[in-house]
């Protein structure tokens, strides 16, 4: 029986121990979402898509990329040949870089820049294409284009009662 009593005592002094560690767990609410939080973050990264996408098909540098007189490239230019890079790390191809107004000499150096800035990347010397062509993307047959001047050039455009004001007369 003094048995019994010791492990009445324990079990009583146990429960009271444990009783008093018990702590109801607090409920965490999840924080409120701000819907025109997401609808702008969802905009912005479909636009940074389309973007890079653009910059892709464009593959062109032009002066505007690089500080005024300078071979150094501005943001813009940091940010489009950061597109262009990780681009033909994957994928070879050529950038094309536009002369514009452009001094050989001034122009020569930009060339060099982008070239070393793609070698900096980790593209091979045999990946590297800058060469002074057109910017690339789809454009358009050039027969859509002799259509489009012929066109012009036989319509003319007078006053007319029409909602626009103007109709067109061949």
């Amino acid at each position: 029986m003094r048995y019994g009593k010791i492990a009445f005592m324990v079990s009583v002094v146990c429960g009271i121990l444990l009783n008093g560690c018990y702590k109801e767990e607090e409920v965490i609410e999840p924080a409120p979402i701000d819907q025109s939080k997401v609808d702008k973050a969802l905009v912005e990264s479909y636009s940074d898509l389309a973007i890079q996408n653009a910059i892709i098909a464009q593959h062109t540098i032009y002066p505007y990329h690089f500080v005024t007189n300078s071979a150094q490239l501005n943001g813009l230019g940091e940010r489009d040949l950061a597109v262009l890079t990780a681009h033909f790390q994957q994928n070879p191809g050529q950038i094309c870089l536009a002369q514009g107004q452009t001094e050989s000499l001034l122009y020569q150096s930009r060339a060099q820049t982008i070239y070393e800035k793609l070698l900096q990347a980790g593209i091979p010397d045999g990946k590297i294409r800058i060469t002074g062509g057109l910017p690339g993307g789809d454009g358009m047959p050039s027969s859509a284009v002799i259509e489009i001047l012929e066109n012009a050039r036989t319509t003319s455009f007078d006053e007319d009662s029409s909602s626009s004001g103007f109709g067109i007369r061949q």
